[in-house]
């Protein structure tokens, strides 16, 4: 799957601008603001975000071992003054470096969604297109109340460890609604807003990100007449 020229310029720029954002703080601190692409489609809200401070030196140095790398991208749509998600989103890739083609292959899926195989030249395409979450549908448009004041919070891990944390993640796939329904108090998927956004266990993976994105009301965001390409 070949992305445009546009697209790819578009990626590039959101991964310049996530670099010189800051670090996630300290576990139990509130995660640092991050300003993000946001839009609706007359079915969704999209959000567009590059995360490349997820990868390391070292890390981007593993990408050629033969290793399989992994990255898990979660999205929470947070209406302020709620105790609960709105609507949960997630990402998963993995790159593995084919040494005959001297290239690195992806395979990106979205939430309940199909297999999406991509290719990358370097380390810092792989990385680019992994750590980047592209028009990236999280909740449907019609939930969201005019007048009202949300907030995202992301969470990237790379390599996640934890068994619990992938059994979760297996677990969500067979829900209804394919990760969109609205969440009550017996999901634990992404467990609490608080726990799994503003103090996780360290332990899940190898290296996190966490931030929040900017306060936003659904009638200042851009409207899009068609749906967004899916891919840098």
């Amino acid at each position: 799957m070949n992305a445009c020229r546009p697209a790819a310029r578009l990626a590039a720029a959101l991964v310049a601008a996530s670099l010189a954002s800051p670090r996630a703080r300290a576990a139990g601190d509130e995660p640092p603001r991050r300003t993000t692409g946001l839009a609706v489609t007359p079915a969704q809200l999209v959000v567009s975000v590059g995360l490349p401070d997820l990868f390391g030196a070292d890390d981007r140095a593993r990408l050629t071992s033969g290793f399989v790398t992994r990255v898990l991208l979660r999205v929470a749509l947070q209406e302020e003054g709620s105790t609960e998600p709105v609507a949960l989103a997630f990402q998963r890739t993995e790159i593995v470096y084919d040494i005959w083609d001297e290239r690195f292959r992806l395979r990106v899926t979205r939430g309940a969604g199909p297999d999406v195989h991509l290719e990358a030249r370097t380390a810092d395409e792989a990385i680019a297109r992994a750590a980047v979450l592209w028009s990236f549908p999280v909740a449907e448009a019609a939930r969201l109340r005019p007048g009202a004041a949300y907030v995202l919070a992301f969470r990237g891990d790379l390599n996640p460890i934890s068994e619990e944390l992938l059994a979760d993640v297996r677990r969500w796939l067979v829900q209804p609604a394919r990760g969109q329904r609205r969440v009550g108090t017996g999901d634990s998927f992404f467990g609490s807003f608080v726990s799994i956004f503003v103090n996780p266990r360290l332990e899940d993976s190898e290296r996190q990100v966490r931030f929040l994105s900017q306060r936003f009301d659904v009638r200042e965001l851009r409207t899009l007449r068609t749906a967004p390409e899916t891919h840098p």
